[in-house]
């Protein structure tokens, strides 16, 4: 058996199920997204602010298809003098942005509030009973509880701020991955950026969606030190140590993230048919897992040994739990579950009960009906692009405030505010342009493309066997789809330009 000859057949095989794969789930969410109820006002929540919206934006369409000038003015700002425009753009997002937070930074319900009531009192019986079942949650207490202490503060702002600051230096870490990968792309990751950083209200919610973004940002620059070919030996393995490092922390933080890790692993694994340097590539392999397992051990001993809150570890719940809410009708959040793990009072009770549950949903489905709500599935995970603002139960437990600037900012994001629905629209909008340049990057795609379609492959996967169900639990992975896109667009928009030019002779994007 010649190995020469099988190697490239399984190299190509591996590049193109990973291409199948994602292409093909892309597909579902770009179906999902168009058809979101994000789109849709009605005659209750239309005010003028929609009707001026709506108007802008369709002035704007169709002077830009209309009027030669104007499409070529907007090009000579945006695109000509892209660098100096995509600065002034993300410099105006950061300055809205922290003064939105400053000024609405609303109290926080669901587990948020559970976490930031801990801090303040670890000895209510009712939060030492939520940390014994939700044991996975002790890390982002430790570490808000750390912030508290550093800032002698426990309010809302505080933690708005603090988490407001770790998004925007994710952002910093992500722009300066974009410099190493591709100098020439930052215009790009700029403009994805600031679009992002005005509509995403998330930043300051303390919890481990958001928190886990600079970790993942790290070990992905960590990364991309690593892969390039031009730095010397010594840098690379530095690159890959702080992979692994940043790597473990981000686990700590919300296991979910080792995705990005072990997709990196694999594919790397996968090119060493195509590059023959199986020598080098375990090396650096072997160090990003080292350097993981010695930052994680830790990591994970802090937990176990702390004292701040008394815990009953025996009664947490499994892994094998979110498994079965992932199973649910629609794969979220399921309180009778949630209610029987509080129940039972063994470890062992649970995961037998969970086991029973999805063998159950696993048989009444039928492997057609699994099929189908996959897709469903696939397609609520990933259709909102507010990332699942106001979706989870009592979001917001604070009262809406209603006079002046504070009180007109905060109607875009509180349940009941009257710009809501303009809220959702801009942000769908942006979210539809980020899912079309990954379904229209139709390339093949090198090394780094592969790793991070893969990576976000592992994503969709473990949010369709797991607790999903809504776009909230995309936000972690939010520095691979963000890196992903900015590489991917002008090759999106070339595509595009070539489908039009075929249809519309004479007219190019």
């Amino acid at each position: 058996m010649n190995i020469s000859k099988i190697s490239p057949k399984i190299f190509h095989f591996g590049n193109g199920v990973i291409r199948a794969f994602f292409f093909g789930l892309i597909i579902i969410s770009f179906f999902a997204v168009l058809s979101s109820t994000n789109w849709l006002p009605d005659a209750k929540t239309t005010t003028g602010l929609t009707y001026i919206m709506f108007a802008l934006l369709l002035i704007l369409v169709l002077s830009w298809f209309s009027f030669p000038k104007f499409q070529m003015f907007l090009k000579t700002i945006f695109i000509k003098h892209k660098w100096i425009t995509s600065i002034i753009c993300l410099v105006l997002a950061l300055i809205w942005q922290i003064q939105f937070v400053y000024f609405v930074h609303p109290a926080i319900g669901f587990d948020v509030s559970a976490v930031h009531n801990t801090i303040i009192n670890p000895n209510l019986p009712e939060l030492r009973g939520y940390f014994s079942v939700n044991y996975n949650n002790l890390s982002i207490l430790l570490t808000l509880r750390q912030v508290a202490n550093i800032f002698h503060s426990t309010s809302w702002l505080t933690m708005a701020l603090c988490s407001t600051l770790v998004t925007d230096l994710s952002v910093l870490v992500i722009i300066a991955t974009i410099a190493i990968i591709n100098f020439q792309k930052i215009p790009n990751i700029i403009y994805i950026l600031a679009s992002l950083l005005s509509i995403f209200p998330i930043c300051m919610v303390p919890y481990t969606d958001v928190w886990c973004l600079l970790p993942i940002s790290l070990s992905i620059f960590g990364w991309s030190i690593a892969t390039q070919k031009s730095y010397l030996v010594v840098i690379r393995f530095l690159g890959a140590i702080l992979s692994g490092i940043s790597l473990a922390c981000g686990v700590w933080i919300k296991p979910s993230v080792a995705v990005w890790g072990i997709a990196a692993i694999l594919t790397s694994l996968l090119y060493i048919l195509k590059n023959n340097k199986v020598i080098l590539t375990s090396i650096f392999c072997l160090t990003i897992a080292a350097s993981f397992v010695l930052a994680y051990q830790p990591l994970k001993k802090a937990v176990q040994d702390q004292h701040y809150i008394i815990v009953n570890q025996k009664r947490q719940i499994p892994m094998i739990h979110f498994i079965n809410v992932g199973l649910t009708h629609d794969g979220a959040y399921d309180p009778k579950a949630a209610l029987k793990m509080d129940e039972l009072p063994t470890k062992k009770q649970k995961v037998v009960y969970s086991k029973k549950m999805i063998i159950k949903r696993l048989k009444k489905r039928g492997p057609l009906g699994y099929l189908q709500f996959l897709v469903k599935k696939q397609g609520l995970n990933t259709a909102d692009g507010t990332f699942g603002w106001l979706h989870e139960g009592h979001f917001i437990i604070s009262k809406q405030p209603s006079e002046g600037w504070r009180g007109f900012l905060a109607e875009f994001i509180y349940p009941n505010g009257k710009y809501v629905i303009e809220f959702r629209f801009i942000a769908q909008i942006l979210w539809t342009i980020i899912i079309f340049v990954l379904l229209f990057s139709f390339q093949k795609g090198g090394f780094i493309i592969q790793t991070l379609r893969m990576a976000l492959v592992g994503g969709f996967i473990f949010l369709l066997l797991f607790e999903g169900g809504r776009s909230r639990y995309l936000v972690q992975f939010l520095p691979i789809i963000l890196i992903l896109t900015a590489l991917s667009a002008d090759t999106a928009k070339y595509n595009l330009d070539k489908i039009l030019t075929a249809i519309l002779p004479k007219r190019g994007f």
